[in-house]
């Protein structure tokens, strides 16, 4: 625990504990899916089936007769329905749909959010939402992706290069003479580098519990790994000042990385806004992974 003795901050090589450890050990830390709410809604999205395809329709009018079901949010819906990771930071353009509207990009990748009084009614319902789509040539390697006439993965990069420094603050640093260098070095070792994939697996899924507050502000119980960020993010997507947001955050269970997007965020909230209600989205193990 911090005191008086660690304000010099001499740390290293000594036996702290954790702050957050009694909590962890003992099974009181708060996670955000502790929190309970009168009236709790719950959140399940219609996710495209392809890779790669034009969507030619939506239909949800089945779907809005289901029981139970408050709410359906289509791309429309949605504010500031394009955002990119980093656009707080101005780095990259915002060319990521809240919910695919012309067409998908991925396997998973939600075209619409079903909103209904349970879980299960929320799963129903969505497998009533019929969504026509004209499946489009995908592409699964970067190299394949880099080719002239590949499948455009995304229509902000019409030639699939992302270029990290086009008009944004960002350089280029180089130090020292690198070509001396080789010219001394006894060896040279040159190599094609490539990371794998990876899913961080949390034990807790993403997620988000909205709820409205009074003078029109709405709370957000999140298990984000930056809550400014996610509060900017939101704010932005949602087109509404900063201070009609309330993000508690706290206990992360399990993130490494994960937990930065604001994936849950942004409908959570928004369904909450339209409905006037506490709205839950949970992602389960299959949409963690995709």
């Amino acid at each position: 625990f911090a005191d008086e003795r660690n304000d010099d901050l001499n740390l290293v090589g000594k036996p702290i504990l954790r702050q957050d450890i009694l909590g962890h050990v003992t099974g009181t830390s708060p996670f955000f899916d502790d929190h309970k709410f009168d009236n709790l809604l719950h959140l399940k999205c219609v996710r495209s089936p392809h890779h790669h395809a034009r969507i030619l329709s939506i239909d949800i009018s089945n779907a809005g007769k289901m029981p139970g079901v408050k709410q359906i949010i289509l791309a429309k819906d949605v504010p500031v329905n394009l955002n990119t990771l980093l656009s707080l930071l101005e780095f990259g353009r915002d060319d990521e749909p809240t919910l695919a509207e012309k067409k998908v990009a991925y396997l998973g990748e939600p075209v619409a959010a079903v909103i209904a009084t349970s879980e299960q009614q929320a799963l129903d319902a969505v497998a009533k939402v019929e969504v026509r789509y004209q499946e489009l040539p995908a592409v699964f390697d970067v190299k394949e992706a880099l080719k002239p006439g590949a499948p455009k993965v995304n229509e902000a990069y019409p030639d699939n290069h992302f270029i990290f420094n086009e008009g944004h603050s960002c350089q280029k640093l180089r130090y020292g003479d690198t070509a001396s260098g080789f010219a001394q070095a006894a060896h040279i070792v040159e190599g094609r580098y490539q990371l794998r994939p990876i899913e961080q697996a949390p034990i807790e899924p993403n997620g988000a519990i909205a709820a409205p507050e009074t003078n029109d502000r709405f709370v957000c119980y999140t298990p984000t790994q930056g809550l400014f960020f996610s509060v900017g993010t939101c704010a932005k997507i949602l087109d509404v000042d900063l201070n009609k947001l309330h993000f508690i955050g706290g206990t992360v269970g399990g993130a490494f990385g994960g937990k930065v997007d604001s994936v849950c965020e942004p409908l959570a909230i928004l369904g909450a806004m339209m409905t006037r209600q506490p709205v839950r989205y949970v992602l389960n193990r299959a949409e963690e992974m995709q």
